[in-house]
């Protein structure tokens, strides 16, 4: 029966998807094309395809597949939006180009590849009129590679109440992109502080925010970063300092500053221990200035996932039975929708795609051999989750 089912695989199928998928343009903020392409993909396939729209003109697609009896829920998700072009391309980012066993174009590998072969999977499962229980599903959803608007819209939606995910983010299990087990949150501080203005030359009459704030940067490495027996500690970064005259030069004691400033959270540690720990910090340094600390998307919680999670063990025997060796794992910082459905719904979700690169580079590819493979796993990973799990 197994047989039968990978038998209905079908690489021309899957390249045809791809090669399509790379021709849109689904740059973040511009996924409404692909949205609608995909919904036509698996209408054809005899599925009913439900778009919900997110923000005008970006909608997620969803679509199911009913087992013959009532049993567990897989979704395998995929986002659609790429990063914006970067320079050097030495082709067009939005033409496919075949070479050297590799298919070129923006999003190949990150992460129309892994869309691509999941659709593969649901059509074998249909063509094959595969016999499970429970229900199989695929969602493409908006905005990952900003700020996760697509997976918390979904989190509201029926297609989130599942037993797992598998999202095909290119983590092939190698030792550049081992399973993550657990991926870190982070937090984005907006620290604003408020001062006094007052003539440049009579600084006393004032109080300078810039330097209140510089007092707060340089004390940033006093914050109580936990230790973690995976992750080790998490860290910070400042990433933006605004204050003083904007356009024209003035002699005025600045009377406002803010900063920006990213921290990855470790398993332990929340968004609200973040913030109190910022607050914490602020008010030991006695600081004359007004001081707020608040924080501004995106921000997503750290997540671990139970190496006996059912969703895990089934990868670890099949991917072992197709690439020949086991998987490596690890614990990574990063952020992916699994923040949002691992860390906020507490949803398992393994992490499985495509070797990874040049994602985010110029040049991004796919190799044209791991897109059986992968079809192949993501198929036995299915019919096994939705079939005796003993």
């Amino acid at each position: 029966m197994t047989e039968e089912l990978l038998s209905k695989l079908d690489l021309a199928y899957t390249r045809r998807l791809l090669e399509d998928m790379i021709r849109i343009d689904s740059i973040v903020g511009n996924e409404g094309e692909l949205a609608d392409y995909l919904k036509n993909e698996v209408e054809a396939l005899g599925l009913k395809g439900e778009l919900d729209l997110v923000e005008p003109g970006r909608s997620n697609i969803y679509a199911r597949l009913a087992g013959n009896k009532p049993g567990k829920r897989l979704n395998f998700n995929g986002h659609m939006d790429t990063v914006p072009v970067v320079d050097g391309w030495d082709t067009d980012p939005f033409t496919p180009v075949i070479k050297d066993g590799k298919i070129f174009g923006l999003g190949a590998c990150d992460m129309k590849a892994g869309i691509a072969c999941s659709l593969n999977m649901l059509r074998a499962f249909i063509e094959s009129n595969y016999s499970f229980n429970g229900e199989l599903s695929f969602s493409g959803v908006i905005d990952e590679e900003a700020y996760g608007k697509g997976a918390k819209a979904m989190l509201l939606t029926d297609y989130a109440k599942v037993d797992a995910i598998v999202i095909p983010e290119p983590y092939p299990g190698d030792g550049v992109k081992p399973i993550p087990l657990g991926i870190t949150g982070k937090i984005l501080y907006d620290i604003i502080v408020k001062g006094k203005a007052a003539h440049g030359f009579r600084p006393h009459l004032g109080l300078n925010a810039i330097e209140e704030l510089g007092i707060i940067l340089a004390n940033l490495h006093k914050l109580d970063f936990k230790n973690h027996p995976d992750f080790g500690r998490g860290n910070y970064s400042t990433l933006k300092i605004e204050g003083g005259y904007k356009d024209v030069y003035s002699v005025v004691v600045p009377a406002s500053a803010r900063m920006e400033v990213n921290r990855l959270l470790v398993p332990g540690e929340t968004v609200e221990t973040a913030i109190e720990d910022m607050e914490r910090l602020v008010e030991s340094l006695d600081l004359t200035a007004e001081v707020e600390v608040k924080i501004k998307p995106p921000q997503y919680e750290a997540f671990v996932l139970d190496r006996d999670e059912p969703i895990i063990r089934i990868f670890d025997t099949i991917y072992r039975q197709i690439m020949g060796h086991p998987p490596l794992y690890e614990y990574t910082s990063g952020i992916t929708d699994a923040n949002i459905f691992s860390g906020e719904a507490n949803i398992p979700c393994l992490h499985l795609g495509p070797p990874q690169e040049v994602a985010h580079q110029k040049n991004e590819f796919v190799l044209l051999d791991e897109l059986l493979p992968l079809s192949q796993m993501f198929t036995l990973i299915a019919s096994k989750f939705l079939g005796d799990l003993k």
